[in-house]
């Protein structure tokens, strides 16, 4: 049986891949805190993730991501955590925090998934240059295995089946 450090159950993966959603579903069924690294940074900043990029640069959010990084690793315990797709990219040892769990989505099957929903694309600027998209999700898919301490592939899976196999590993591997 694996034990996950203070608890924690860190989701990692692409944009799209259902980290939010995921983790939402296994905090409710494991009666733990849910955490978005994501809106935690927006409420704090009073501000959407793609105006902060806009106004203070990309350089300016990994900072934040490493504050909340380190708020995590002082503060926040048996918790279940989704932080943002370049997260892995700014936090160099994520498993510090947490058990983390990278869902694997296809590239192609990520872009199907989020066209249905016309919220979805808008609130993504990279859906709006999928060539760009592409390559930040190459650059990123080493990182992500590099940082994870379990991969799930979830392309051509619904959510239920994703959440029913996260929370088989839980219990069975981690004794949740």
């Amino acid at each position: 049986m694996l034990n996950a450090l203070n608890g924690n159950i860190i989701f990692i993966g692409f944009m799209g891949s259902g980290k939010s959603s995921v983790g939402r579903s296994i905090s409710k069924k494991f009666n733990k805190l849910f955490l978005d690294i994501d809106s935690m940074i927006e409420n704090r900043e009073d501000m959407k993730i793609n105006d902060i990029f806009q106004k203070n640069g990309e350089k300016s959010f990994r900072d934040i991501e490493r504050s909340f990084a380190q708020f995590i690793k002082q503060s926040i315990s048996n918790s279940i955590i989704s932080v943002g797709g370049g997260f892995p990219t700014a936090v160099k040892k994520i498993q510090n925090l947490g058990f983390v769990i990278y869902l694997d989505i296809d590239f192609d099957f990520m872009v199907s998934e989020l066209s249905r929903y016309k919220d979805e694309v808008e609130k993504r600027p990279l859906m709006q240059n999928l060539d760009m998209a592409r390559a930040i999700y190459d650059s990123r898919k080493d990182i992500y295995r590099s940082q994870s301490d379990i991969t799930i592939q979830i392309s051509d899976k619904n959510l239920e089946s994703v959440v029913e196999e996260v929370e088989k590993f839980m219990i069975e591997k981690l004794g949740f």
